[in-house]
């Protein structure tokens, strides 16, 4: 398990996972994978899973006009395939699952387990409350 960034893809497995995408299947996988960490019933969410959850949390902030600034280009690609948001709003619900999958990560995941023993951990919490705060402007501060 490669990780040499503090970022959502800065991992082997994020990565692999987004290149195994298809952008014509549209935010169903990223969904699925959002649920699978969210409403598990596994108590303790495996590394690879917990990685790929946050994968598809920054895909869902992406999605809904708040990338982060270090996209790679394969998300890009799936971006610009997926059909522009709704015109009533953005998709509360989708927010609310990737915040919810966040949540889950950093409380209850072998991913935190691994960082807590980093030098840079604090770098790390940082980049999921950037992810969490984009999540959250994005759903105009109705995500909690």
């Amino acid at each position: 398990m490669g990780i040499w960034s503090v970022e959502g893809f800065g991992n082997d497995e994020a990565l692999d996972w987004l290149q195994a995408l298809d952008p014509g299947d549209g935010a169903a996988p990223v969904l699925r994978s959002l649920r699978y960490a969210a409403e598990s019933d596994t108590p303790h969410l495996d590394a690879r899973r917990a990685q790929v959850a946050l994968a598809a949390a920054e895909l869902i902030a992406a999605l809904h006009g708040r990338p982060h600034a270090s996209l790679p280009e394969a998300a890009r690609r799936w971006l610009l395939a997926q059909r522009p948001s709704e015109p009533d709003g953005p998709d509360v619900e989708a927010l609310v699952l990737a915040t919810r999958a966040l949540d889950f990560v950093v409380t209850s995941s072998e991913l935190a387990e691994i960082w807590s023993q980093r030098a840079d951990q604090h770098d790390w919490q940082a980049a999921l409350d950037d992810l969490r705060m984009r999540l959250a402007a994005a759903a105009g501060g109705e995500v909690s």
